[in-house]
């Protein structure tokens, strides 16, 4: 499993960071969803991919984003387009220690992809080698999400969207949700999201739209950012 917050935008909104940063300090719907188990906070690294006029710039660090805002200023600053920012909370023992569990996921300069969620083991397919990490614990099963996406891609973000999300409808259990978001080099992005419980499940896992803008995030972004938001349909492009 992994808990986290992420923020899919085309457009620059450097608030939007700012609302990512305060949901990864202070996360009142993972502190529902976790119901008092563990700190409603993401401390385990983040990432983002930008596209800056013809560049990308990637980073991913083990650091907590608030602790990293030099960084974050930076990201502000160069935000010229599409961006997938992306922090990090992870059940799975041992992983939080690995910079290449950190995301977004570069998958073979095809896609980035952003994941927050469970998926049932049996659905996870990847190559031998992701395989065999993942089995010895040095890799998160993010790695295989990112893969499905990668099987799903499509230059239409629509038909990635809508392939990714019938692959959750087989990979996510029972009582369990998931949400993705994914970002080309060609600047089209797109998201997929699936709850099969209730609250505090859905209201976790569910994305927003922010209304007028081509932008997508995590339901506790949207709550610290408290602009004009709508909730996402299951799947879809920006």
């Amino acid at each position: 499993m992994i808990v986290c917050r992420m923020l899919l935008t085309l457009e620059p909104l450097p608030e939007l960071v700012d609302a990512l940063v305060e949901a990864a300090k202070d996360d009142p719907l993972g502190a529902k969803r976790w119901k008092g188990r563990e700190e409603p906070n993401h401390p385990d690294g983040w990432g983002y991919a930008t596209l800056v006029e013809g560049s990308v710039r990637e980073y991913r660090s083990k650091r907590a984003i608030w602790e990293d805002l030099e960084e974050v200023s930076y990201l502000k600053k160069v935000m010229r387009g599409p961006t997938l920012v992306h922090v990090r909370k992870t059940s799975i023992s041992g992983t939080k220690e690995f910079l290449q569990n950190v995301q977004p996921v570069n998958v073979s300069n095809v896609v980035w992809v952003g994941y927050n969620g469970t998926i049932d083991p049996k659905s996870l397919e990847a190559p031998r080698p992701l395989k065999d990490l993942m089995e010895r614990g040095l890799l998160a099963d993010t790695a295989a999400v990112a893969w499905a996406v990668l099987e799903n891609y499509s230059e239409d973000p629509y038909e990635t969207a809508k392939g990714v999300y019938e692959w959750l409808k087989e990979a996510v259990p029972e009582d369990g949700g998931a949400a993705i978001t994914f970002l080309d080099p060609l600047g089209k992005g797109g998201f997929a999201w699936l709850s099969k419980a209730g609250d505090p499940e859905l209201s976790y896992y569910r994305l927003y739209i922010l209304k007028g803008k081509k932008a997508v995030a995590s339901s506790t972004v949207a709550l610290k950012h408290g602009g004009e938001w709508v909730e996402a349909p299951n799947f879809g492009s920006l």
